[in-house]
């Protein structure tokens, strides 16, 4: 039977003698082969699904098992409407199908629903698998230990689900990609085959109309695995497609740069004519600055073996000096920082100085203490003699009158003694009990001396009494007592007013001392705040002068640095011989620094002279020909065209290099645009490529220094980066003589301000003088007035002692003519009365005593009470005594009473002064305190005192040397100042003459001779190599031989000659950017043909690699379907045929069959049957092809005969050994041949299942 057109016989015959069809049949017998091979490996093992176990899914209801199933052949049978179909409803239901597939609208319609079980709240249906190992002999395939897998699926009512895998949680996407790793084909789901759907497997189009549709190439092309490759291939076709247009783009740039590479060779021609003119001048020039070099280095030679001399002679000088000037400077700091010393140490010694003050004010009091309780002591003293003497004369007085009393007077004189030892006693407790008592005794004490003129009158009346003789003696020796006492007094009290004037007189002229100081102090300090305040602007204005100075001076030097050209023209200008010149441009305006690498680069022009009319710059041309200066460019302000200088819109809004220059004058403006024009600036390369050849072309240039122009050239980069050319700020013209004036302004302003600086030193000298007098004088104040107060306190005592003595010496003056007995007897009643009256008028002071001897008593226990009583018994013993003495000698009781007076007095005063005598000691104990207190301060100011006087000494030495090595300096400044002149005046003859030597090396290195095969942009060739574009360089003796006039007349002829051809230079950069374009244009084009055509290459292979795959796989399957076709219908014939035979993937595949003793049919036009059968050997084809461990089919055999069904029974019984059949039938030729039963049946609304082994009966057939 010869093969059908278009079919894959066909195909391979039309492709005999090509290659593609012999491999894609080589592929197809290489994969048979692997087949066989596997086959004849052995078995391999393989899933298969155990049993189900359906809890309230569908129609069963409650927990229900369905199985065990064969591993092999499995059949499902019961009565319609019994429940088999839904056996694979629930194995689409845990394989994550959705309730559609199921035959039912939504999830939760899955849950059973009865009679009986109404109300379920969920369902559940778990399927069983573990895997099997055939058995190469044909027996029951083996089960695989510990291979288990359980996948359930529960479903609730709310329509949502949940996975597990053995009984864990898990989702969808983790059980349907363990299913697919399994074998189980989810996609296509080969594994299923539903109920009145076999047929459509075979119906299916060539090829999908639609992304979402499958026809039978994409169902092949999937089983294959020929799809992978749709994706990349599309990739590829894409970029294959881009990148054609890419390089018919670029094609067409190269042409046309191509076209206009050859507009412009005869303007080309002519401009390297013109260059050869160029050359013959820079050879010319260069031989004539070389002659100029020469002359100048000679030049140098000379000058520079004078300055060499004279800069020895001053190096010599300043080694004499040794140094000065750093010496000075290192004095000015150590006189700086010993100045900050002694003002240090002044203010410690002025605080050693204030505590020195205070302890003589304390001194003062301690010596007025001691000097009045020395007077007290020696008042004792002469009080205690005097009394010894008068109580001597007394007893002589008794022992010599009375022999009888002697008893009594012994008796007396016990007592005094025990008197005097207990009266010690008590003043020894009082003491001890001074700190407590002190207060009240000093009170008693005082009030006691109030009573004591009072007691004494008393006695005086009371022995009056006794011995009116007696009495009127004692008052005539009183009264000359009192007139002694009282002449002494009045003269203590002319002593003392006299040395309070004469202090008063000193307090007077300290307080006017210490007002002149500290006005004097208030005016000095007034005067250095005053200063302080000068000190600011005269700081400033030096500061100011000196950076003026500064400034003109460098700003003198970088015009000098300028060149040649500039420096003559701007002396030109100075001068007056020329009007309108501005200068460089580059100077006459200013950008921010961060611009300077870009307007450096993008403007070469920046160095250009600017002139304000075109005779101007024809008078700066000649000056500089005429003098050999070399040559400059110049723009004339007054031939500028007017432009519109506004700001203009930018891409991406960057900065226009025009609007980042600040003019010096707006006059400039047009000159800057003139050479500026709308150049912009880019951040980058990138940003500049992006905007320079965008829609409408730019000049570009980016911040380091790469240029774009408009013609697309890019220029920059290389280690040398240009800058400089324009600075952030203006650069001043100076003068000369304006730094000489500002340089004599500023060594006016420093004279000034040292001036004013020593003048400020000396002033505070003054001030801390001054500052220090201040508390001297206040301490000799404090002196005179603690002095003056203890002298007014004298004064008080002596004129209260004053009276006190005229009062009782006016008493003691009475009338003494009267007789005796009248006398007496008017003078004891006179007297007893008079003693009345004085104690009713000492009752009030006696009763304070007596109070406050209270208090002592009570502060003073039990001792002190005891002790007091002792003497006041004592007291009362030796007054009995006297009486008694009295009572028996009456004429003895003057005596007696002189002399108890006498000793009581001695006793008083003896106790008095030992107080005074313990009190002069404490004092003295502190006087000595303080003395040392007072040595120690001494001590330590004397030592301040010294340090001060060595700091100011050494800060005197240091000013000394200061000012000496100073005036050493100023001398020898004149000897160095002249040298330095002539130096100066050498070194500009050098420098002058190194600058014309570099300005001409500088002009010699600016020529270049033109490289025409350069410009022209030739490959080059032998002319090219052979071309010297070197400047040559003359030795001494050829330049001896060139002529400079015959040098300048040839310069000037080719210059003439060259300024009468008007040619354009820039078509040899246009040229030479035309070729350089094309060669880049050309090479663009072939990197992007090379990657189209890489990538057609990959798109070949991929195709090419995709063709023979899926030919390969479908020559295999298309010869498993026939053969399974012709088993199944025993001689019929079933093709899978491509529709187009050239490109399989164009239309798709057909599927045509030829039934028994028929003719070829589309399989559209087949009988039901005739359509089953070609569906199902399709299925068994693909399954030799790509096995699948489990199929399940829902009554495939509805459409077939018993002969047909019994065909595909019995090959699914013996040919499919591989995998596990289910398959649902009511056909017994189909359930008979399984290995197992599966019947279904319903009772109640409610399937329930039982399964049969088929064994028995398999055995009797």
């Amino acid at each position: 039977m010869s093969p059908r057109p278009g079919s894959r016989d066909s195909m391979l015959a039309a492709g005999t003698g090509t290659q593609a069809p012999l491999v894609v049949k080589n592929r197809a017998n290489t994969l048979f082969e692997q087949q066989q091979a596997e086959e004849l490996a052995g078995p391999k093992p393989r899933l298969v699904i155990t049993h189900l176990v359906l809890v309230n899914f569908k129609s069963y209801a409650g927990r229900q098992e369905v199985g065990p199933f064969h591993a092999s052949f499995s059949s499902v049978v019961g009565p319609n409407g019994s429940g088999k179909s839904n056996v694979i409803d629930s194995l689409l239901f845990v394989f994550g199908f959705r309730a559609s597939k199921m035959r039912q609208g939504k999830i939760s319609a899955l849950i059973h629903n009865s009679a009986h079980h109404p109300h379920l709240d969920h369902c559940e249906v778990q399927v069983h698998f573990r895997e099997v190992l055939d058995s190469p002999t044909g027996g029951d395939p083996t089960p695989l230990p510990d291979t288990t897998l359980v996948v359930s699926r529960r479903a609730f009512k709310n329509n949502s689900s949940k996975y597990y895998i053995n009984d864990n949680v898990s989702d969808f996407t983790a059980v349907t990609g363990l299913l697919r790793a399994r074998g189980i084909d989810l996609d296509h789901k080969r594994f299923l085959i539903l109920q009145g759907e076999v047929e459509s497997i075979a119906q299916m189009k060539p090829k999908a109309s639609s992304g979402s549709d499958d026809g039978l190439l994409e169902y092949l092309e999937d089983i294959i695995g020929t799809s992978k490759y749709k994706s990349p291939i599309e990739e590829s076709a894409s970029q294959a497609e881009e990148l054609n247009e890419v390089c018919v783009e670029k094609q067409g740039r190269v042409s046309h740069v191509e076209k206009e590479k050859v507009a412009l060779e005869g303007r080309k021609d002519a401009a390297l004519e013109y260059l050869q003119n160029e050359n013959d001048l820079a050879l010319k020039k260069g031989a004539l600055y070389q002659l100029f070099v020469g002359e100048c280095e000679e030049n140098v030679a000379v000058t520079g073996g004078v300055v060499a001399q004279v800069q020895a002679r001053l190096d010599e000088e300043l080694e004499r000096r040794g140094g000065s000037e750093e010496g000075i400077r290192r004095l000015e700091g150590r006189y700086k920082e010993g100045a900050r010393e002694v003002e240090e140490v002044e203010e410690a010694t002025k605080a050693i100085l204030k505590e020195m003050s205070r302890n003589d004010k304390e001194n003062v009091k301690f010596q007025e203490k001691e000097k009045f309780l020395t007077q007290k002591q020696k008042k004792l003293q002469k009080s205690i003699q005097t009394n010894k003497l008068a109580a001597s004369e007394a007893t002589s007085m008794i022992e010599k009158h009375i022999s009888d009393i002697t008893r009594h007077s012994a008796e007396i004189a016990s007592h005094e003694q025990n008197l005097a030892i207990q009266e010690a006693e008590l003043e020894r407790i009082r003491d001890t009990l001074k700190e407590k008592t002190q207060g009240f005794s000093d009170q008693i004490a005082a009030k006691q001396k109030s009573l004591e003129p009072w007691k004494e009158k008393i006695n005086e009346k009371q022995s009056a009494i006794a011995v009116a003789q007696s009495e009127l003696d004692i008052l005539h020796e009183k009264a000359n007592a009192s007139n002694n006492a009282l002449e002494e007094a009045r003269a203590k009290i002319t002593t003392i007013q006299h040395a309070r004037a004469t202090k008063e007189q000193e307090l007077q002229q300290c307080r006017q001392e210490l007002r002149r100081l500290e006005k004097e102090a208030a005016k000095v300090e007034t005067s250095l705040e005053a200063m302080a305040a000068k000190e600011a602007p005269l700081r400033s204005n030096l500061s100011s002068a000196r950076q003026k100075a500064d400034e003109a001076k460098a700003s003198l030097a970088a015009t000098q640095t300028q060149g040649n050209v500039l420096t003559a023209l701007m002396r030109l200008k100075e001068s007056g011989r020329i009007e309108g010149f501005h200068g460089r441009l580059g100077n006459l305006g200013t950008i921010d620094s961060r611009y300077d690498v870009a307007i450096s680069t993008a403007c070469p022009q920046l160095d250009n002279m600017v002139v304000d009319t075109v005779d101007a710059g024809q008078r700066a041309i000649d000056h500089l020909r005429k003098n050999n200066l070399g040559r400059a460019n110049f723009i004339c302000l007054d031939k500028l065209p007017s432009r519109n200088l506004s700001p203009i819109p930018t891409p991406e809004n960057v900065p226009r290099l025009f609007d980042l220059v600040t003019p010096k004058t707006p006059l400039l403006a047009p000159a800057f645009y003139n050479v500026l024009q709308n150049t912009l600036v880019a951040a980058d390369l990138a940003q500049a490529n992006r905007i320079a050849y965008g829609a409408q072309r730019w000049r570009v240039v980016t911040l380091t220094g790469a240029l774009i122009d408009k013609s697309g050239t890019l220029t920059g980069g290389g280690s040398t980066i240009s800058r400089g050319r324009m600075s952030s700020k203006l650069t001043a013209e100076t003068t000369r003589d304006q730094v000489t004036a500002l340089e004599v302004d500023r060594d006016a302003q420093e004279r000034a301000y040292t001036a004013f600086q020593t003048q400020q030193r000396e002033l505070a000298t003054t001030l801390r003088d001054l500052r220090e007098r201040i508390p001297e004088t206040q301490t000799a104040i404090s002196k005179i007035e603690l002095e003056l107060s203890s002298a007014a306190r004298h004064l008080a005592d002596a004129e209260k002692r004053v009276k006190e003595l005229t009062v009782r010496g006016r008493k003691s003056n009475a009338d003494e003519s009267v007789g005796r007995i009248r006398t007496l007897e008017q003078h004891v009643a006179t007297l007893e009365s008079e003693i009345s009256d004085l104690h009713s008028e000492t009752a009030g002071l006696e009763a304070e005593i007596r109070e406050l001897q209270d208090r002592i008593m009570s502060a003073g226990g039990i001792q002190l009470r005891s002790q007091k009583g002792k003497v006041d018994g004592l007291r009362e013993q030796l007054e009995l005594a006297n009486e008694q003495v009295a009572a028996a000698d009456l004429a003895r009781v003057k005596a007696e009473k002189n002399l108890a007076k006498a000793q009581k007095a001695h006793s008083g005063g003896v106790a008095e002064l030992d107080a005074v005598a313990e009190e002069l000691e404490a004092l003295k104990d502190e006087i000595r305190a303080h003395q040392l207190s007072c040595q120690e301060s001494a001590a330590r100011a004397e030592e301040a005192a010294a340090y001060l006087e060595e700091k100011k000494d050494g800060l005197a030495a240091l000013k000394a040397e200061l000012d000496e090595r100073t005036a050493e300096l100023n001398k020898t400044r004149a000897a160095e100042i002249e040298m330095k002149n002539k130096l100066e005046e050498h070194h500009k003859v050098l420098v002058e003459n190194q600058k014309r030597s570099a300005h001409w090396q500088k002009e010699l290195s600016k020529l270049s001779l033109h490289s025409v095969a350069g410009l022209t942009g030739g490959a080059g060739g032998e002319d090219a190599m052979d071309e010297d574009t070197e400047m040559p360089v003359y030795s001494r003796d050829e330049l001896a031989d060139l002529d400079k006039a015959q040098l300048n007349a040839q310069i000037a002829a080719l210059e003439e000659k060259l300024a009468s051809v008007n040619v354009d230079l820039a078509v040899l950069g246009e040229y030479r950017r035309r070729v350089e374009e094309h060669a880049a244009r050309s090479a663009d084009l072939d990197t992007a043909v090379a990657a189209r055509d890489g990538v057609k290459t990959r798109l070949d292979d991929l195709r090419n690699r995709r063709l023979e795959e899926f030919m390969a796989g479908f020559s295999a399957i298309s010869l498993r379907l026939k053969e399974m076709y012709q088993m199944i219908t025993m001689g019929g014939n079933a093709e899978l045929e491509l529709v187009d035979s050239l490109d399989p993937f164009s239309e798709g595949i057909l599927f045509s069959v030829m039934p028994p003793k028929k003719s070829w049919k589309n399989i559209s036009n087949l009988s039901g049957g005739e359509k089953t059968l070609s569906s199902l050997a399709l299925v068994f084809a693909l399954h030799h092809y790509k096995p699948t461990p489990l199929y399940v089919m829902d009554e495939i055999d509805a459409a077939l005969d018993f002969r047909n069904v019994s065909i595909v029974a019995s090959y699914i019984k013996e040919r499919t050994k591989n995998a596990q059949f289910i398959v649902i039938s009511l056909r017994n030729n189909m359930f008979e041949l399984a290995e197992r039963l599966v019947g279904v049946y319903k009772v109640n609304h409610m399937t329930k299942s039982v399964t049969i082994e088929n064994r028995d009966y398999i055995e009797k057939r």
